[in-house]
């Protein structure tokens, strides 16, 4: 009867021992499958990611601005088109925008972005006025 006892032990005890294994290899592949899916998840956001070219930053974004404002001022075709197409207000909009941010950034921007700001403005400026001479002079 001891002897059936052990027996019936051992079969306990095997049984737990495969519930156990079951239940380690069931977090096993739980945790396998949550490491594919991070690594699919890493994949996804590699190829998202903007190179570092083209990556935006302080001085590329005054750049785009003053881009925009030669093109309204006429100065440079529109990239969309290639036609050349003047609106002095927009350009006005432009200027006065940098105009805002060379005042909010004062004492905070890098030498070049100091510069890349104070050239933008002062020759976008210049060529406004000029512009605005030509609109008056041609209305009369």
């Amino acid at each position: 009867m001891a002897k059936k006892k052990k027996d019936e032990d051992a079969e306990i005890k095997t049984a737990k021992e495969i519930a156990e294994e079951k239940n380690v290899a069931e977090k096993s592949e739980s945790k396998k499958s949550k490491n594919e899916e991070a690594t699919k998840e890493t994949k996804t956001e590699s190829k998202n990611e903007v190179p570092s070219d083209l990556k935006l930053t302080f001085s590329s974004y005054l750049l785009m601005l003053g881009a925009l404002g030669w093109q309204f001022l006429g100065k440079v075709p529109n990239p969309a088109n290639g036609k050349i197409e003047k609106d002095l207000l927009q350009a006005q909009q432009i200027i006065d925008l940098l105009g805002i941010l060379e005042e909010k950034t004062k004492n905070n921007l890098l030498p070049d972005e100091k510069n890349i700001l104070d050239s933008t403005l002062i020759n976008l400026r210049l060529n406004y006025v000029e512009e605005i001479k030509k609109d008056k002079e041609g209305g009369k």
